[in-house]
């Protein structure tokens, strides 16, 4: 009879966890208006200063952002403040990586191959890549703060395993300098969650050149 007693417990017990785990356990899916998803969008739990997480240690190892075809790749990259990035060059033409956002600006002069220094991100934001050679070059590094935060898949869905309902998020496409970060508020139950954002033209083209300095200041 004991035993039954403490296997009932070790069941209800079970129980209580499970629904526990799916009270945290909420879709987002995050689309515009003509249904087509956004894949690679950031979304971060919009904290105050005093609730802030502890910060916690970056990887020690490098994050990569590389060129090929003339692209970077991958075209957003997201990581931990603090981390270290290195922009290896694997196409077989020179490039001159370079920003102007706030959180990181830098430049890394013509150059080819992976012989280059790694650059150190010690401040969240949203970071602008640009080639001073090749103006359709564009890519992103989102430094993500302590706050919570989930990456979109390719059909523009992120589990939020959070209870928190005041979120930000982030695409390149939602605004023309791409730095616009989006306030939602979700509702208090853990049903999934579709949300038509608008998907915005890109920045033109002559704001990019590095010449000119016209490339959008952050």
């Amino acid at each position: 009879m004991i035993i039954v007693k403490i296997l009932l417990k070790i069941a209800l017990f079970s129980i209580f966890l499970s629904g526990s785990f799916l009270a945290y356990a909420r879709t987002v899916t995050l689309i515009d208006e003509q249904g087509q998803p956004f894949v690679n969008a950031v979304i971060s739990v919009k904290s105050t200063a005093d609730e802030q997480p502890i910060a916690s240690q970056p990887p020690s190892q490098p994050a990569i952002m590389d060129q090929v075809n003339r692209q970077f790749e991958p075209t957003t990259l997201v990581i931990e403040q603090g981390r270290t990035v290195v922009f290896p060059n694997s196409d077989n033409i020179r490039h001159h990586v370079y920003s102007f956002s706030q959180p990181k600006p830098f430049e890394i002069k013509l150059y080819a191959g992976d012989s280059v220094p790694p650059v150190q991100f010690d401040k969240s934001g949203i970071v602008v890549l640009g080639c001073n050679i090749h103006d359709s070059m564009l890519g992103f590094i989102y430094v993500k703060d302590n706050a919570p935060s989930w990456t979109t898949d390719k059909t523009g869905k992120a589990e939020l395993d959070s209870t928190q309902s005041d979120i930000l998020i982030w695409h390149p496409d939602l605004s023309l300098n791409h730095l616009k970060r989006l306030p939602h508020k979700l509702s208090n139950d853990n049903e999934p969650v579709r949300i038509t954002l608008p998907r915005v033209a890109a920045l033109e083209k002559s704001k990019r050149v590095f010449g000119n300095r016209k490339f959008e200041r952050q």
